[in-house]
């Protein structure tokens, strides 16, 4: 390696890969390369006691810098040459020093006394990012800065494309023996930076380079599946641009250094070593990936000797494979990761800063440096107070420094991407690990435990507070604003009113006439009518008879309805009045179904009393997608839905909310937040007219003219309701059912930034909801959204597979607890409800949702355990979907996955191993059809896909990339017809920008391709805005391909005028 000395110094030079790097990581958010260079610094500040003489000093800088062709050059464009180049100055620039002194006034002794650290670290980053004019030779920007008589602050900013960490430590001893011989110290040996540029460009072609690259594609391909390192409790970055780091720093115990050197000198590596493995071990356990992908920050300086001490930039970002881990103890975690360390470091010449297009690797870093940080001279002393931290493209990275005086650990994180408690907390994971991992190295990573006693006791009191809800149910509650508010309107429905004497009148006149019917207390009645007063009613008379409900969806086809009254066995089902054919195919053996008569509220004779029921008494019953394959019917108590109701009220100040909306169905308990938060309340319930809902101009009228001040409603639907004219949002917003988008954020700040904002989650076996967060819109939107306080009387528990407590930041399975937790499943194993292993005789639910406990507190829920989707706020099972399938003639095995990114263009797609006449295009016809028939809209398969044998990985598991490989090769297979006009252009661009596809033909069935519900609703919005028609949803349902709407735009646009059709026509 004695050749690296012998090249020859150049004119000018290129950039060396480690500079191309940094200057790559500017260039993203700059455009121009000069600029971005210019503006690239890093700051060594150091603390200076004695009687100084700043022009010695200064005299000092500029010798060792005439030492350091590093720090001469000129960093600039030149003629023939892309990109910058390093070129040699016959005339260097003076270097400019500012003096500042900090004694002598009131303000500036404070600051003194009270903060001098604070006002130095914003002095130092206004010094480093104040552009330099590299391109003249300026490279280095001093301030020294008197602080006392005798002690003083030397600030030194420095281009980041000539020096590092370790050159500005290298920096501080050569200044502090320079000053100290007055300029005589002149290392002719050093290495310059060009003779170290030519020797890299001399190992592309040498005879290791082939086996180097091979090393590294070999490197790539194998850690191709590993995912980047970002931890559960990590933050969505707003904007998508890095923040200057923050850290938290943690001083090793003298002991705990002895013991580390001894492990390592036990088991022949570097004390490097073992505190990197022990980070890479606490961030693959914490992150719950098998595999993962981080940045060793590593200097070749350490490597060759001949580099001692040169000035330049020097260190790199390799990739470090972090894999089984999990099957490990330390020592062999130990012994394999620096194995790879040491296979990296004879190659590292070799590795290219383009080989991580993606730059997962970038995602958490590890970097370990040696030095000095204390100096004696004569008449002075020399302390380094800041050095430059890791790569500043790391989100989070350990940085270990041994000095004489000891080993600091300390963790910087970008604070848009992690919050200084999460990194508090992960610092102190890492102690935990590393002090278990060094008491016992023969001990499995994965079985230390990250969190002490007093920890999980901490981790285990995620607790509600307590709140006495009465012995009252929510219906006693319901009818007492009959007598205290009896004029007040408690359900609004087009226009028509019924005020709380009204409704009681009512209740108890269908309440008779369901007694007439035979029903009797602890008796389940089926409810088969549409959003309507007639619907509410009914319900609460329902429980005026003592009986329970249950609610079907009128969109639901009948043989699920069927299903689910086989199963549930009620003692009637309500339908209404003229729906003959309804009322025909719902009469099963032994069930009793009938139509609600109109106006037997006005017969009714007071003469019956029924009793109040128990709070153990069943209130309800929600059937829900089963992973059994048939649904299954949850039920709910009073007992527990006056818990969930009370304390609602109380977690989100649903008191004081006077006009709810009621929007969806109530066969799903997502409405019964305003259902019960209205009546329970003595508010207003306003029940939305079809159409409201399927129109965003219809909804923001309504929300208008009805004057809605709270509106609970699934974040993708109401994200489909606000593309029109004027949206409109009420005062408290609840939303649930499924995650919140950013978009979907962003657009409720901007249209609506003084309304209240919940996020609310919880399973229909945990009634409703459990837990909330009230949203910040000037913080919180970037997402996803947090859970941050529990409703009272509730608990929840993140635990592992074997019931113990996660660590915070850590994935586990959410389990939920409490007053809210369902009776069971009715006529069904209920294996999801389980005892609370840390409170005898209390049961939990497992919820399926993988969650971590965040640090700052609260829960972010992370995906799914287990197969279940949410898919537009409905729970989807896709065993049942697959149970369907395999009933159909022709089909031996069926798997069926959502497919897509964004909530929109997410779709539910069905591969198939079946005969050749069922994936035909006839045959998927009729499969389309009879899943009609069986299976709710959300539940339906937008696309079939006939395979052999369902991809598999290594383990077993579905192979789910290759699935998705898979779909999107078969959807670019098919031949597009192209538009014939500027309509037909504009249609087609229209849905295939919803669709999430780059094109789609004008034969192509809306429909087929994915298209839902809600994505009619944005269509809708859209084709108003752009054509300047009205048009109804059902005229896309009506005409599913650009063809056929394109045509029925016209006809209508042609009934209206021709020249309005003619004005049509040049859109």
């Amino acid at each position: 390696m004695n050749a690296i000395t012998e090249q020859q110094s150049l004119a000018h030079w290129p950039l060396s890969p480690e500079q191309r790097a940094v200057l790559m990581a500017a260039e993203a958010n700059e455009n121009d390369t000069q600029q971005a260079a210019s503006a690239q610094a890093t700051v060594m500040v150091v603390d200076i006691q004695g009687a100084l003489d700043s022009s010695r000093l200064e005299r000092a800088l500029s010798d060792l810098r005439l030492q350091h062709e590093a720090l001469s050059t000129a960093l600039k464009s030149v003629a023939g040459y892309r990109g910058l180049r390093h070129q040699a100055l016959e005339n260097l620039p003076a270097i400019e020093w500012r003096h500042e002194d900090l004694r002598g006034s009131d303000d500036k002794e404070a600051l003194l006394n009270d903060d001098l650290n604070n006002w130095l670290n914003n002095y130092s980053e206004s010094l480093k990012h104040r552009p330099m004019a590299i391109e003249s030779g300026e490279l280095l920007r001093p301030a020294l800065l008197r602080t006392g008589e005798t002690t003083w602050v030397l600030v030194l900013a420095v281009s980041a494309l000539v020096a590092d960490r370790s050159s500005l430590q290298s920096l501080f001893s050569a200044l502090a023996d320079a000053y100290d011989q007055s300029g005589g110290a002149d290392d002719e040996s050093a290495l310059q930076y060009s003779q170290f540029i030519e020797w890299r460009a001399s190992l592309e072609n040498d005879d290791d380079a082939e086996e180097g690259r091979e090393y590294w594609q070999g490197h790539q391909q194998h850690a191709e599946q590993a995912g980047a390192c970002r931890l559960p409790a990590r933050q969505a970055n707003r904007h998508d641009v890095r923040a200057e780091h923050e850290y938290v720093a943690w001083e090793l115990e003298p002991d705990l250094v002895a013991r580390i050197d001894s492990l390592a000198d036990e088991l022949q590596v570097s004390a490097e070593v073992v505190l990197q493995a022990a980070w890479w071990a606490l961030l693959a356990r914490i992150s719950s990936n098998e595999s993962v992908i981080g940045g060793w920050q590593h200097d070749c300086r350490q490597d060759y000797e001949v580099m001692q001490g040169a000035i330049g930039l020097f260190d790199k970002v390799l990739p470090v494979l972090v894999e089984g881990v999990a099957d490990s103890d330390f020592s062999s975690w130990i012994t394999r990761l620096a194995e790879q360390l040491e296979a990296h470091t004879q190659a590292q010449e070799y590795w290219s800063i383009d080989a991580l297009p993606d730059k997962r690797h970038l995602a958490a870093g590890f970097g370990f440096s040696e030095g000095v940080d204390e100096l004696n001279t004569t008449g002075l002393q020399w302390r380094l107070r800041k050095l430059p931290g890791p790569s500043a493209e790391f989100e989070l990275a350990l940085h270990i420094g041994r000095i004489e005086s000891g080993v600091v650990a300390t963790l910087y994180t970008d604070p848009s991407c992690y919050s200084r408690a999460a990194a508090e907390c992960l610092l102190g994971q890492y102690q935990t690990l590393l002090q278990a991992g060094l008491a016992d190295p023969a001990q499995k990573l994965f079985s230390v435990p990250l969190i002490s006693l007093e920890q999980q006791q901490g981790l285990l009191s995620s607790e509600g507070s307590v709140l006495d809800v009465g012995e009252r149910s929510v219906a006693a509650h319901i009818a007492a604003w009959a007598a205290s508010t009896p004029d007040a309107i408690a359900i609004e429905e087009q226009g028509r009113t019924l005020s709380y004497a009204q409704l009681e009148t009512r209740i108890y006149g269908i309440a008779q006439w369901l007694d007439n019917q035979g029903v009797k207390h602890g008796d389940y009645v089926a409810l088969n009518l549409s959003r309507s007063t007639d619907l509410v009613v009914l319900l609460l008379a329902v429980w005026r008879a003592g009986a329970a409900y249950l609610p079907l969806d009128t969109e639901w086809p009948v043989e699920r309805k069927r299903r689910v009254l086989e199963d549930a066995q009620p003692a009637l089902v309500v339908s209404a009045e003229n729906d003959e054919a309804e009322l025909t195919a719902l009469a099963l053996p032994g069930i009793r179904s009938v139509g609600l008569p109109i106006g037997i509220e006005e017969s009714a004779s007071g003469a019956l009393s029924f009793p109040e029921p128990g709070l153990n008494d069943v209130a309800y019953i929600l059937y829900t997608s089963g992973s059994t394959g048939t649904p299954k019917g949850v039920v709910i108590e009073y007992g527990q839905l006056l818990n969930y109701v009370a304390g609602a009220t109380k977690a989100m100040g649903l008191s004081v909310c006077q006009r709810w909306a009621l929007t969806g169905s109530l066969a799903t308990d997502l409405g019964n937040t305003a259902l019960f938060g209205a009546l329970f309340n003595g508010a207003r319930l306003v029940i939305a007219a079809p159409d409201d809902m399927q129109d965003g101009d219809h909804f923001a009228r309504f929300m208008s003219v009805a004057d809605i001040d709270a509106l609970k409603i699934v974040p993708s639907h109401l994200e489909a309701l606000l593309e029109c004219e004027v949206p409109r949002l009420p005062k408290t917003l609840v939303l649930g059912g499924e995650a919140a988008s950013p978009a979907l954020l962003s657009s409720i700040a901007r249209i609506s930034p003084e309304s209240q904002l919940y996020n609310h989650y919880g399973p229909t076996e945990a009634t409703v909801g459990v837990m909330v967060h009230p949203v910040s819109l000037s913080q919180d939107i970037a997402g996803p959204l947090p859970l941050t306080q529990l409703l009272p009387n509730c608990r929840y528990r993140v635990l592992d597979d074997n019931l113990h407590a996660t660590p915070t930041g850590a994935v586990g399975e959410l389990y939920l607890g409490g007053a809210q937790l369902a009776r069971g499943y009715l006529n069904s194993d209920a294996s999801s409800f389980v005892e609370d292993p840390f409170i005898p005789g209390e049961r939990l639910y497992r919820t399926g949702d993988l969650a971590c406990v965040l640090p700052e507190g609260g829960v972010r829920l992370i995906g799914r355990a287990d197969d279940q989707i949410k898919l537009r706020g409905f729970r989807v099972e896709p065993a049942e979907i697959e149970s369907m399938l395999q009933a159909q003639p022709g089909v031996k095995q069926s798997l069926v996955r959502l497919m897509g990114r964004g909530s929109d263009t997410q779709e539910l797609v069905a591969f198939l191993i079946a005969d050749a006449e069922v994936t035909s295009i006839e045959g998927q016809a009729q499969l389309r059809k009879q899943l009609t028939a069986l299976l709710p809209e959300p539940m339906r398969p937008s696309h079939f896909i006939p395979v052999e044998h369902f991809p598999r990985l290594g383990n077993g598991k579905v192979d789910t990339s290759a699935l998705e490989a898979l779909a999107q090769k078969t959807a670019e297979r098919k031949t597009l017809v192209k538009p014939r006009d500027a309509v037909e252009a504009n249609l087609c661009q229209a849905m295939a920008d919803l669709l999430g596809r780059d094109e789609i033909g004008i034969d192509d069935d809306f429909f087929e391709l994915g298209g839902h519900s809600l994505l009619v609703i944005k269509l809708v919005a859209r084709i108003r805005k752009q054509f300047g028609v009205e048009i109804a949803p059902g005229v896309v349902f009506d005409h599913p391909t650009v063809a056929e709407l394109g045509a029925a735009l016209r006809e209508s646009v042609a009934e209206v005028s021709t020249s309005a059709l003619a004005a049509f026509d040049t859109n």
